[in-house]
């Protein structure tokens, strides 16, 4: 249930960061109803869970530190898909999610000679850090 919750959740939010460059309100607040819904059908995990929000709520403060440059959708989704997800996976999947990011921002930088204040959606970074979180999962077994 977890992985179609959080790629259904993160796919439908990347089309739309891409296209608007925020995510959807709605969307937000289905898979957070269902993300609490999914904490109580797991409660021998239910700290691990909650405390899988803790890094969304982070980013979000780090975006409003930085006066915007992360936005405060990118937090929600990194918060809501944490629920799902538990402390440690969200850890994985908000670094790598960054570090995937990083790697596009060097590529604008350096190929497409962009400045380093340009901006590109963020969410489409998570969909694909969960899609290799997943991959790698089930390679493992």
């Amino acid at each position: 249930m977890e992985q179609i919750c959080v790629l259904s959740f993160l796919s439908v939010n990347s089309f739309q960061d891409i296209r608007k460059r925020q995510v959807y309100l709605s969307a937000i607040v289905v898979y957070g109803i269902l993300g609490i819904l999914y904490i109580f059908l797991h409660r021998d995990h239910l700290a691990v869970l909650l405390l899988g929000a803790v890094p969304g709520m982070l980013l979000m403060c780090v975006g409003k530190i930085s006066g915007g440059a992360l936005g405060m959708g990118d937090g929600l989704a990194v918060m809501i898909s944490g629920i799902y997800m538990g402390i440690w996976k969200t850890l994985e999947f908000t670094a790598l999610s960054l570090l995937l990011a990083a790697v596009w921002a060097g590529f604008l930088m350096f190929v497409k000679k962009k400045g380093r204040k340009a901006s590109f959606p963020f969410v489409p970074f998570m969909l694909a850090a969960y899609a290799v979180l997943c991959l790698i999962q089930t390679v493992e077994g």
